[in-house]
């Protein structure tokens, strides 16, 4: 999906969702990251002390562009979805950073689905 005022961006293992990492492992990681804070049992947005929105949500589902907000599970992720503001290529950087750690953690891929010069499912960071 593209938009001008919203990135929407997905770290993934592969298409078929064929990886899982732990949900409760997950996190306990995402909770040390400053930048975020917890807001439900399986979502994350921007803390208070970092002002570029985000929202974040783990998923366990069978489809990548296709999921709603129940497909969790309390052991199992396969699909980080995430949601943030697009204003400028600097706060782009900032975000980036804070998602290629999560990318890493998980040792999956960060994909933009849509980008502005109307590139598809472009790979932004992938491990190795």
């Amino acid at each position: 999906m593209w938009s001008d005022s919203l990135y929407y961006l997905n770290i993934f293992h592969d298409e078929e969702l064929s990886v899982h990492h732990n949900t409760t492992e997950l996190i306990d990681f995402l909770k040390t990251i400053p930048e975020l804070k917890q807001t439900g049992n399986f979502t994350f947005s921007n803390s208070s002390q970092f002002s570029i929105a985000i929202d974040l949500i783990l998923l366990y589902t069978r489809h990548l562009n296709s999921w709603n907000d129940n497909d969790t599970d309390q052991s199992k992720t396969n699909l980080i979805a995430i949601v943030c503001t697009k204003d400028n290529l600097e706060n782009f950087e900032r975000l980036k950073r804070i998602f290629i750690k999560i990318a890493a953690f998980v040792n999956w891929k960060l994909e933009d689905e849509h980008t502005d010069d109307g590139i598809e499912n472009y790979i932004i960071w992938s491990p190795g």
